[in-house]
């Protein structure tokens, strides 16, 4: 080969090289395909700055990446937060790739695991910790919660016709004590007598308030003095079983009206029951 077609040949094979070059660097894969961050800025239309990562055009590769805003990539996209440490003291919780503050509304604070404390400025918190946290001056701070000061911690502090319950002075329960009955010349208790004392009992035992006067009575059949004495056995006898169910003596007088003040006035046996009693007055 003669000098001059060797040098042609060279000519040729550089224009070739030239050529390809120029085919190789224009012919950019199609969108997202990459090859460079040059191929995904390229794109027409494209405002955004996308980065090449595994030969496709993302918003983002690394953190480096991404805004200030939004400075953390995940799946190659630019996210304000993947954990919580990527949030501010002010928004401490990453949600849904979002900081957001610990509470908008009382129930979040439940969903923090702190039920029982209220959601104020954005923050989980007890309603207070001391009175002087509750502004109301009626009220005071127990378990946390501000609460209706306490008017009365025992009965002793309430009136003598109410009794403490929740803190509050409250009217004591009615008691009304029912009637008893005997048997005829007795004054020993029958069964279901007994069965009326307790509940009678346990009436006077909510009302510490009030003391009884217990009165003994008798039909008409008997001399006067008799009847006065069994009417007294009978207010007695009842007194005794109070005092064993735990009533204080102190609380319990007794009288006798004998055959003076009968609720029947008629001459016969049943009329003759209901006079032998004892009635119980406060």
């Amino acid at each position: 080969m003669t000098h001059r077609k060797v040098t042609k040949s060279l000519a040729w094979a550089a224009v070739c090289i030239f050529l390809f070059s120029l085919v190789a660097i224009g012919c950019r894969p199609d969108f997202p395909k990459c090859r460079d961050d040059d191929d995904c800025a390229a794109e027409k239309g494209n405002t955004s700055e996308l980065k090449c990562c595994m030969e496709n055009c993302h918003e983002c590769c690394k953190d480096p990446d991404c805004p200030e805003e939004r400075p953390r990539c995940k799946d190659n996209k630019c996210v304000e937060c993947i954990e919580d440490k990527d949030c501010p003291e002010d928004k401490p919780f990453c949600e849904n790739e979002k900081c957001v503050h610990e509470c908008e509304i009382d129930a979040d604070c439940v969903r923090r695991g702190k039920e029982g404390m209220i959601c104020r400025d954005y923050k989980c918190q007890w309603e207070c910790v001391t009175d002087e946290d509750c502004k109301d001056p009626d009220k005071e701070c127990k378990d946390h919660k501000c609460v209706v000061k306490c008017r009365c911690q025992t009965d002793e502090d309430c009136p003598g016709d109410k009794r403490c319950e929740n803190c509050e002075c409250i009217d004591r329960p009615a008691c009304e004590l029912e009637t008893i009955n005997f048997d005829f010349d007795r004054y020993d208790l029958r069964t279901g007598d007994r069965e009326i004392l307790d509940r009678n009992a346990k009436c006077l035992e909510e009302r510490t308030d009030i003391s009884v006067t217990i009165e003994g009575h008798c039909d008409e059949r008997g001399t006067t003095g008799y009847n006065v004495s069994l009417g007294d056995k009978r207010a007695k006898a009842t007194r005794r079983y109070f005092e064993n169910l735990g009533i204080p003596r102190s609380r319990l007088k007794t009288i006798s009206y004998g055959e003076e003040q009968p609720v029947c006035n008629e001459s016969n046996e049943d009329c003759w029951a209901r006079n032998r009693r004892c009635e119980f007055k406060y």
